[in-house]
């Protein structure tokens, strides 16, 4: 088994930032305050990442490219601020012309993970079984029913909008059965979880994630043999398999109304930034935003998973490889976005302690995000704990005291399924 290692050298202690969040027009922005968020992409600006504290450079350049942003302050400098902007007229900004129109994202949930688990549980589980059907469907050579699809996205939707930890935990539990149903689904929720990230409004949410499960739908038009072959695919199974696409396009065809974005979506996932992908080979700016992220949800979610010729990646591998790649199949600057969407540690995954002791990641930090909250189920010997304690590295507080878990730090990312863990007995 490959594991991953993150050195104690690599967690930085960035300082504790404010609780409150305040939208501010960039006239009243100070060289030190904190930026967490921008009134257009952060893919159409030059920063990699999302929130950071203002340099000289930085406010010249926030300044000519956004009206309105939002930095985290103290309640003394936030009602400083407000009173500041009593003062003046709001400065409003006409949405950028670009096919994802965005919005600001939230900074806190406003539904608790473990609250949110149940509802998501429900959806994902009803997800499953109307993907399931239309997939079946499809192989029987009938019409894609997208009302159907499009009811369960609303419902994917709505539970990432409350808490986008619930339902990407959930997604993570993909079954070996089929690789292809598990794959799709969790791709729509890694693309409803980068949107929310970007803060695209609810609708084109709903377009994005339905695009994303439609992805690999050409695949029902294939043979079944080929799709489970654990071995090299010859030539002429590649042309075969590769197909899919123009598969895909003519089963979106055959539905009217269909947006034409999920269509950009479909026959685009497989170009690449470099020009090497397919069916076109289409390079850089000639493959469409969707297209782009289209690419880099299904390659993780690929990654991530069990397929029939190759084992799960642990999500550390996978976002250092997705980082490898960036430049040559995927855009730096989305990467870097998605990485800060999903985490190095999402909620879900198995990570091992520099004491070895194993857990399972149940919460983020907003700010350390190599400092998660962590459920600790095995031991140092690796043997079943008799209690699940919950630690978080990010406050550096457990019932033992601070001092203990200051000595605690990830050492490494661990598969899914490593030590016969399965996170669900645990948490859900």
């Amino acid at each position: 088994m490959r594991h991953c290692t993150v050195g104690r050298e690599a967690i930085s202690d960035t300082a504790t930032m404010s609780k409150t969040t305040l939208q501010i027009p960039t006239s009243l922005l100070k060289v030190g305050m904190y930026v967490s968020s921008l009134d257009r992409p952060w893919i159409e600006t030059p920063f990699l990442f999302q929130g950071f504290s203002v340099g000289d450079e930085e406010l010249g350049e926030i300044r000519k490219l956004c009206k309105t942003i939002c930095v985290d302050c103290s309640e003394a400098e936030a009602a400083e601020l407000r009173r500041q902007m009593s003062q003046i007229q709001p400065v409003k900004r006409a949405d950028a012309e670009i096919s994802l129109k965005p919005q600001a994202a939230p900074a806190r949930d406003p539904v608790p993970l473990r609250e949110e688990l149940a509802a998501a549980k429900s959806v994902h589980a009803n997800a499953t079984v109307v993907l399931t059907d239309v997939m079946d469907q499809l192989r029987r050579g009938r019409q894609l029913s997208v009302p159907k699809l499009g009811v369960v996205v609303d419902s994917m939707v709505d539970s990432v909008c409350r808490n986008r930890e619930a339902i990407t935990w959930l997604a993570r539990m993909k079954t070996k059965d089929d690789y292809v149903y598990g794959h799709s689904l969790a791709s729509s929720v890694w693309a409803l979880v980068f949107g929310r990230h970007l803060g695209l409004d609810k609708e084109t949410l709903k377009t994005l994630s339905l695009g994303a499960m439609l992805l690999d739908i050409g695949k029902t038009r294939l043979r079944t043999d080929l799709l489970t072959k654990a071995e090299q695919l010859t030539a002429p199974e590649i042309k075969e398999v590769r197909a899919h696409v123009e598969q895909g396009i003519a089963i979106l065809k055959e539905s009217s109304g269909m947006d034409p974005r999920i269509v950009q979506m479909v026959k685009t996932h497989h170009e690449r930034m470099d020009g090497s992908g397919y069916p076109d080979g289409l390079a850089a700016d000639a493959i469409p935003l969707v297209g782009r992220i289209a690419g880099i949800v299904d390659t993780y979610d690929a990654m991530t998973s069990t397929r029939p010729y190759a084992k799960p990646k642990s999500t550390y591998d996978a976002v250092r490889q997705l980082k490898g790649l960036s430049s040559t199949w995927f855009q730096r600057e989305l990467v870097e976005q998605f990485v800060q969407a999903v985490g190095v540690f999402p909620t879900g995954t198995l990570v091992e302690l520099n004491t070895g002791e194993v857990g399972v990641v149940v919460g983020q930090s907003r700010y350390r995000r190599l400092r998660p909250e962590i459920m600790l189920v095995l031991d140092s010997n690796k043997q079943l704990r008799s209690d699940f304690s919950i630690i978080d590295l990010q406050t550096k507080h457990d019932a033992d005291g601070p001092e203990s878990v200051q000595k605690l730090w990830i050492v490494q990312g661990l598969e899914p399924g490593a030590y016969g863990i399965d996170p669900t007995e645990y948490y859900l």
